[in-house]
């Protein structure tokens, strides 16, 4: 079994993902706040991040960075999951390399099999 952290600051996206990936059959640790994130490493260490990519106060992108800068947590994986569209965050995904980006328009199945990709 694997150990997501996944982080989404819209609780009922949160908790339908999270009752997606429990029955997928991973242990899934819930983050509101990229800043709630951060503070959660320290107690665990995930096998992947699945991460908002829009959040108020430390969005996505600014949790990878922390992460990539930081040697405990710089080889966890992360997947954003967004429903963001536009060239501006496609630039910013391209630059921080996540080993993944799905959709949230994508739903459970993209959602599942990014994860599982990631994780195999």
């Amino acid at each position: 079994m694997s150990l997501i952290l996944l982080v989404d600051d819209d609780k009922d996206m949160l908790e339908l993902t999270r009752r997606w990936l429990t029955k997928a059959g991973h242990e899934v640790l819930c983050a509101t706040s990229g800043r709630e994130a951060i503070e959660c490493l320290s107690a665990v260490h995930p096998d992947l991040i699945l991460l908002d990519y829009a959040m108020p106060e430390m969005n996505g992108p600014d949790v990878c960075r922390a992460l990539l800068a930081d040697d405990r947590y710089k080889d966890i994986p992360v997947v954003f999951r967004t429903g963001i569209d536009d060239d501006e965050s496609g630039a910013v995904m391209a630059e921080l390399n996540p080993a993944g980006v799905v959709s949230k328009s994508e739903g459970k199945n993209a959602l599942i099999s990014a994860v599982e990709g990631v994780l195999k």
